[in-house]
């Protein structure tokens, strides 16, 4: 039985996700071997898949002839990145990349220039008639005129460079400080990531919100699942609106109203997935059964279970 072969870009500190991955193979009747790959050759996943490769970084003029070099050797069958930048650069190299038949795991262009964008998503949910909180920036919109808001990179990932705006003051320090960003209203509730996972026809295979109980740095530490009926709805008809495919994770606040207001919308597995995948949303076999042309798993999800988190080390002794 041939091998199917699944490289992850940007697998960096992803040791727990790629080790669901490795787990879910004794699952799955076909065969899959797991390549890792990053820019920094100690990464700590590449010591936990089956084969490894470093990388130039995605700026480097060399980096697309050396990934397609490996794509090519070792007969690729499928690329997952895992971050945003990752997913930038198969967009932009998304015809030399897909070749032979190969899938990215990646959304079409016009969806990843919406979601990547957080100016752009929040006029798109604002289009679309999807919950969403008032966001500003500051070059094509009012100045904000409610507080305390939360400031944010316009393209910004795992929380970088945020911070609480409580008033005027604050607001003018950080437009002096991050003129680019963007001002969103910060909403009192219970903060969530929904985990989805939807098939290569845009269908939602799988929906599992977690509350975010701690959150450091972005990642967060501890999260609680609650399979939530109206966040899960939600989820969903904003899935099938952009025709989401493969894993995701999206953010946003169950307010005091019992409203959920969407955030962010990540295209690639969040940092805390690998709870979902724990408390039996398999997205490893998913993709695993997807790829091989088998049908799909019934999950069976713990609701009410929780993940904490730890930091773990690996070792390169000479």
């Amino acid at each position: 039985m041939e091998t199917l072969k699944v490289l992850f870009l940007a697998a960096n500190w992803r040791v727990s996700l790629v080790r669901a991955f490795q787990d879910a193979k004794a699952q799955c009747e076909t065969p899959f071997q797991l390549i890792a790959v990053d820019s920094d050759a100690l990464a700590p996943a590449l010591q936990v898949a089956d084969r490894s490769h470093s990388l130039p970084l995605f700026s480097d003029s060399i980096c697309l002839e050396l990934l397609l070099t490996i794509c090519r050797t070792q007969a690729i069958d499928a690329i997952i990145p895992l971050t945003n930048k990752a997913i930038d650069f198969l967009n932009t190299h998304r015809e030399e990349l897909s070749g032979g038949n190969r899938r990215l795991f990646i959304q079409e262009s016009s969806t990843i220039e919406i979601c990547h964008d957080k100016w752009n998503l929040w006029k798109f949910m604002e289009l679309e008639g999807f919950n969403s909180p008032k966001t500003f920036l500051l070059t094509e919109s009012d100045p904000p005129d409610i507080f305390p808001l939360i400031a944010k990179e316009r393209n910004g990932e795992g929380g970088k460079n945020q911070s609480i705006i409580e008033d005027q003051r604050d607001l003018d320090h950080c437009m002096d400080k991050y003129p680019h960003h963007i001002y969103q209203e910060l909403i009192q509730g219970r903060e969530f990531s929904v985990d989805l996972f939807a098939d290569i026809k845009g269908i939602p295979q799988l929906v599992v919100p977690r509350e975010r109980l701690s959150v450091r740095g972005g990642e967060v530490m501890m999260s609680r699942i609650d399979m939530n009926e109206s966040i899960i709805d939600s989820v969903e008809a904003l899935s099938r609106r952009l025709a989401l495919t493969g894993p995701c994770t999206l953010q946003g606040i169950l307010n005091e109203n019992g409203t959920f207001l969407f955030t962010d919308l990540n295209l690639r597995f969040g940092s805390g997935s690998v709870h979902t995948i724990a408390a039996g949303g398999n997205i490893p076999l998913m993709i695993y059964q997807e790829m091989a042309g088998q049908s799909f798993f019934e999950p069976s999800i713990q609701n009410q279970s929780i993940m904490t988190r730890y930091p773990e080390s690996i070792f390169h002794h000479s």
